[in-house]
């Protein structure tokens, strides 16, 4: 009877891990502005003010047609004629501009050249896309893995429990991550359940040297490969960078309930044993020798390293609405763009007060009578569009803030590439400090170096953001897993069965985010394939001259 149960033991794990996620889990923290991603620095409040103050339900029409079927919209205050077939169109501040955008998507059809633009409705048809980008990519990327895991183990019970472990690992780091921030990305759930099948080589180890045929016994090599990603992401939570930080508790969780399932309670369960691909052994072609491999590798790298450049703008990051931005870019090419300045101020009489001193030193190109003045933190805030030439003689006032929203955006970056580099420079030496006291092998070593050259490569054909160099660490930390299973393990067809499976399926989870519409999600999807890919290669082609486990060594190679 307490077999049975046993059996069945981590559908109680999947049941405890729903009713977690039913009780912790709120969908009112997801969030799909990019800015979410970045700290609540200085910055951000200011560029956070600057969207509560701009009049988001007024929206910029083009059209050589009749505007009259848009006049026909509830709601509507009035549409004014601005320029040369270019109106301006105001709708009641009290209305939910999701609601006037369900009516105004209807109209669109009627008119034969059409173009508009408002941030408002770049926001709402931005959320939308998202949604339904991480959907399908979530949806196909499962799909496919599912699928996967049927050919590689060819066992149902144990693909279904496989399934299973995965779920419930991602439920509790959702769960988890939602309970402890305010604020969580859906790009950030998106890359935490790519993450989370970081775990999946955990299993494939124990499976195919026949672990869960036995009585328990301990998997050396697994374990280390754990310890070193748990140890690499924790060092990733002293960046001041919240995606970072909430995929790092993220990556944390998921690999601990996955490690422990796949480590132990696997193990009392108990499996079928492993069927093997024998026709595995010919696509292992040992061809390149590892001093080759480490010196094209410095070598790329000396040459790449210095020449690279970083991309600063946040804006990119976010879903590209190519139809907006190019609408919006018409409306600046034909109305002009004038600056944005913002003002600060103790009441709403002292914001007028400051606007009459701005008027004497600048050109205004807005009415003062009609800006929009909210309240933060016991601070007032105004914003006015002034000529551009006239921002250099307002600098000199302490009230006046003359940076643009780009400006902004750009100033944030900036504080988190430090860092950034900082601890990845440090998980690195980390990571290949471990690796060196764990196996004493260059051959271990050339996991680490080898993507990291092959990736610098793609890196000096575009600008990196700093999605690309969070997506190292994730390379870095999957990379010297390989490095001690291959160097602990030796050669055999456990081994090779393991690591490259491990490494395909891995592959798999992070490639459908390179097809993404997000450039943070292709990013971030676009490096780890490439990484995946690289250590793949040297799985299959890498002369290896490697030590054999004395027996007793290693538990996993006593079969």
């Amino acid at each position: 009877m307490f077999k049975k149960i046993l059996k069945f033991s981590n559908f109680f794990v999947l049941g405890l891990s729903i009713i977690v996620f039913y009780f912790v889990f709120d969908s009112k923290k997801l969030s799909t502005n990019v800015l979410d991603l970045f700290p609540q620095v200085e910055q951000r409040e200011l560029l956070d003010i600057h969207m509560d103050l701009e009049d988001s339900n007024q929206i910029l029409i083009y059209t050589k047609d009749s505007i009259k079927p848009l006049e026909s919209l509830p709601y509507i205050n009035y549409i004014a004629p601005i320029k040369d077939n270019i109106y301006m169109m105001d709708i009641d501040k009290n209305v939910n501009m999701e609601d006037f955008y369900a009516d105004f998507k209807e109209k669109i059809p009627e008119f034969s050249d059409l173009k508009y633009f408002s941030p408002k409705i770049l926001s709402i048809e931005n959320t939308n896309a998202i949604f339904t980008d991480v959907n399908i990519i979530m949806a196909s990327s499962v799909s496919f893995l599912i699928i996967l895991y049927l050919f590689i183990l060819r066992i149902p019970f144990l693909s279904l429990n496989t399934l299973i472990t995965i779920v419930s690992a991602n439920l509790l780091g959702i769960s988890v991550i939602t309970a402890f921030y305010d604020n969580v990305n859906v790009m950030a759930l998106n890359f935490g359940v790519a993450i989370g099948n970081l775990a999946i080589d955990y299993m494939l180890h124990h499976h195919f040297f026949r672990l869960y045929m036995h009585h328990f016994k301990f998997n050396k090599s697994v374990f280390y490969g754990f310890i070193t990603s748990f140890i690499g992401f924790a060092i990733c939570l002293f960046v001041p960078f919240p995606l970072l930080s909430q995929l790092s508790v993220y990556a944390m969780v998921c690999l601990f309930v996955s490690y422990v399932s796949f480590a132990f309670l696997y193990q009392a369960i108990g499996f079928k044993k492993p069927v093997f691909y024998r026709s595995l052994r010919r696509i292992r072609k040992p061809k390149i020798k590892n001093k080759m491999i480490l010196i094209l590798s410095i070598l790329i790298l000396a040459v790449t390293l210095p020449n690279l450049k970083l991309d600063y703008n946040l804006e990119r990051l976010d879903y590209e609405n190519k139809p907006r931005l190019a609408d919006r870019d018409f409306f600046l090419e034909h109305l002009g763009q004038d600056s944005t300045i913002l003002i600060t101020g103790d009441s709403k009489e002292d914001i007028y007060a400051k606007v009459n001193q701005i008027a004497q030193n600048a050109t205004l190109k807005s009415d003062p009578r009609n800006m929009n003045i909210i309240e933060e933190n016991n601070k007032f805030y105004a914003k006015l569009n002034v000529d551009s030439s006239s921002l250099e003689s307002l600098k000199k006032f302490d009230f006046v803030d003359t940076r643009s929203i780009k400006e902004l955006s750009d100033e944030i970056t900036m504080g988190i590439y430090k860092p950034m580099i900082l601890v990845l420079s440090g998980v690195i030496i980390v990571m290949v400090i471990i690796v060196f006291i764990v196996t004493r092998s260059l051959v271990s070593f050339s996991y680490t170096i080898a993507p990291l050259s092959v990736i610098s490569l793609f890196f000096f054909t575009t600008q990196i953001n700093i999605m690309h160099l969070f997506s190292l660490l994730i390379v870095v930390v999957s990379s010297v897993d390989y490095g001690i299973y291959i160097e602990k393990e030796g050669e055999n067809i456990r081994t090779l069965h393991a690591i490259i499976f491990s490494a395909l399926t891995t592959l798999a989870g992070f490639g459908f985010l390179s097809f993404s519409n997000i450039l943070a999600l292709k990013s971030f999807g676009m490096t780890i394939s490439i990484g995946l890919f690289v250590i793949l290669l040297l799985l299959l082609f890498q002369k290896r001259h490697i030590k054999q486990p004395k027996q007793g060594e290693n538990l996993a190679t006593n079969n």
